[in-house]
């Protein structure tokens, strides 16, 4: 049912070593695949799964960046539905079964543009006041007021950060026809790469991004995250201020 995609680069020690056993367990997961940026988390892989015809392996030939990197582990993806989660992230069984459920008895609108994003990422985003909503052209100024009629203090997590937190399904048909070749300055997306890639879907290919009641995963704080190690910088900061703008461009 689901192709699970893992962009990666040194991560396995901390977090794939303990996630890939229990995702290797998982029914419908029935292939993983991981793109490697520097090829020791792959070494380590091969180590101990050898053989495993659940896994495809993949090594970079030179440092691509977190988007360019989620892009191309998709692209290997035989299954229409891709779950594209992060390396030092991970998803339970119960995840991928409200999926499933949510894909064949939910899903409003064509298919092949949706985007199923969770209502938690726990311990710390929680969306769920959003649960039930969809994002698409014609309907962000519509969401936008709903969630306005939440008091700050009690929104939980913003959209705007549900937007850029990842970890989500979505059909290979989005992977197959986005159009990068007119986008500038990729390499400073690490920070916004979430959220730069749902515009894209957005203004390109009609994407419908359904808030999914029921869908949780685990998300990982820690110092190494990529966000936190480039946010700050003037050019990255740069890139996500654009594509925060471009984003609230979406009416």
């Amino acid at each position: 049912m689901f192709s699970l995609c893992i962009a990666t680069m040194d991560r396995f020690d901390n977090f794939l070593s303990e996630y890939l056993p229990k995702y290797l367990d998982i029914d419908l997961i029935d292939e993983i695949i991981i793109t490697d940026e520097n090829g020791m988390d792959v070494n380590k892989i091969k180590e101990i799964y050898p053989n495993h015809p659940k896994l495809r392996l993949f090594i970079n030939e030179y440092r691509l960046g977190p988007l360019l990197n989620k892009l191309r582990a998709c692209s290997f993806a035989k299954n229409e539905w891709i779950v594209l989660m992060d390396s030092d992230n991970f998803a339970d069984k119960d995840y991928f079964i409200t999926a499933q459920n949510y894909i064949h008895t939910s899903i409003v609108g064509n298919p092949k543009t949706a985007i199923l994003a969770p209502i938690k990422s726990r311990p710390r985003f929680d969306f769920t006041y959003l649960s039930g909503l969809i994002y698409r052209n014609g309907e962000f100024t519509k969401n936008r007021l709903f969630e306005n009629q939440y008091p700050l203090e009690s929104r939980q997590s913003p959209s705007i950060t549900l937007m850029n937190t990842g970890n989500f399904v979505l059909n290979k048909y989005l992977i197959e026809n986005i159009n990068l070749s007119r986008e500038q300055y990729l390499e400073w997306s690490s920070c916004c790469d979430v959220i730069y890639l749902n515009t894209l879907f957005f203004e390109q290919l009609d994407a419908h991004f359904h808030i999914v009641p029921g869908m949780e995963y685990d998300h990982a704080l820690h110092d190494n995250s990529i966000y936190l190690q480039t946010y700050q910088q003037p050019q990255y900061k740069l890139f996500s201020d654009m594509t925060h703008q471009r984003y609230y461009r979406l009416s």
